[in-house]
């Protein structure tokens, strides 16, 4: 075990954000983390992110943060396509960024990166770069594309959702060839990133869109408490390239918040997001380590770097109960900060990065309310 912690540990390290590349419709694929405050930060519905909700108002699966008025077309395509609002807007926005006037080197046109022969099929003699034009489109090409793997999928929605995402990523062909998701990592991190951003960036009350889920199951009844009241989020959930950390670091496998101005210092207090019960520690990079106390789902979590902490084995916390507090303790020189994970349900007592079990943190927190504003 200790050899096992050792490796483990040093997985633990500042990141960068996973970033997804531009796709063209209808072209080959391409390559595309004992203190008495307690506050609660919430994220209010509609405000995953900053800007204004952009609609008609008059649709029941309504959308935020669409610019130039788009949003009424963002729903229409939706409907089109059977898909949710989020999720077309999150789409739309990976392969152009809201530009009407993109265009790529493959030939791809548009706001919906169009290649020639699809526009050709699904554009009924519009102008690829009207948005009105395009957005229109895109929702009738992932109709059809739904309905190419609609059988594959069966009652469930949620994987309708990701079959339709992945059709559009690898080919229809490529979904029916192994029944279900490809096997590519390109096409998993695709539909995982349009399904996360679906949620955080698009969806007025922060919440999953069907498919989005990470794991078999809901997140249980109640709101979470922020694991580190007044810390700001710096850092997100995969793949980074960071300079100077090895191969195996360059994947993040949690989230980082730090307390503004803490420097390299002790920093604030670090809570129980929610009922939870310390199953073990990892002493070399400052974790606790826990387990929901209480009904499922049964998330594990770990809360590392912490400069102390005045918990023990067998401890049973209350939301808002303090853990320790924010530190730097780590393989890595870093700035203080609280590094967070969750693993699915199902994960040991005492679990470690790289053992399969971890999920991002991000569009969990935000769901249970429990995102730093």
């Amino acid at each position: 075990m200790e050899e096992e912690e050792s490796k483990s540990s040093s997985t633990l390290a500042i990141v960068a954000l996973a970033v997804v590349g531009v796709v063209a419709v209808g072209a080959p694929v391409v390559s595309v983390a004992g203190i008495a405050l307690v506050t609660d930060i919430r994220a209010a519905a509609g405000q995953c992110s900053p800007s204004a909700v952009v609609s008609d108002g008059d649709s029941e699966d309504t959308v935020i943060n669409v610019p130039n008025g788009w949003g009424s077309l963002v729903e229409e395509a939706a409907r089109t396509a059977g898909l949710p609002v989020s999720v077309v807007a999150a789409q739309l926005k990976a392969e152009s960024n809201w530009n009407p006037k993109a265009g790529s080197s493959t030939g791809a046109q548009g706001i919906a990166q169009f290649m020639p022969d699809t526009w050709a099929v699904y554009g009924e003699g519009g102008d690829v770069t009207d948005p009105e034009d395009a957005i229109s489109a895109y929702g009738r090409y992932m109709a059809a594309l739904r309905m190419e793997v609609k059988s594959l999928a069966g009652d469930d929605a949620g994987k309708l959702v990701r079959l339709t995402l992945a059709a559009y990523n690898a080919g229809p062909g490529a979904v029916q060839q192994y029944k279900g998701v490809p096997p590519f990592a390109e096409t998993q991190r695709y539909v995982e990133t349009i399904l996360d951003g679906g949620q955080i960036e698009f969806s007025a009350g922060c919440e999953a869109p069907a498919g989005g889920k990470a794991w078999d199951g809901d997140l249980g009844e109640g709101e979470w408490t922020a694991p580190l009241p007044g810390g700001k989020f710096t850092s997100g959930y995969g793949g980074r390239n960071v300079p100077g950390l090895p191969g195996w670091a360059q994947n993040h496998v949690g989230v980082d918040f730090a307390t503004p101005g803490a420097g390299a210092g002790a920093g604030g207090p670090v809570i129980a997001p929610t009922d939870l019960r310390i199953t073990g520690f990892n002493d070399a990079d400052g974790c606790v380590i826990a387990k929901e106390n209480g009904d499922d789902p049964d998330f594990g979590f770990a809360f590392c770097h912490l400069n102390s902490w005045g918990v023990a084995k067998g401890q049973k916390l209350t939301r808002g109960d303090v853990i320790g507090v924010e530190g730097h303790r780590g393989q890595f020189g870093m700035a203080t900060h609280l590094h967070f994970e969750i693993y699915r349900p199902g994960a040991p007592d005492v679990v470690f990065p790289y053992q399969g079990f971890n999920i991002d943190p991000e569009p969990i927190l935000r769901e249970k309310g429990a995102w730093p504003t």
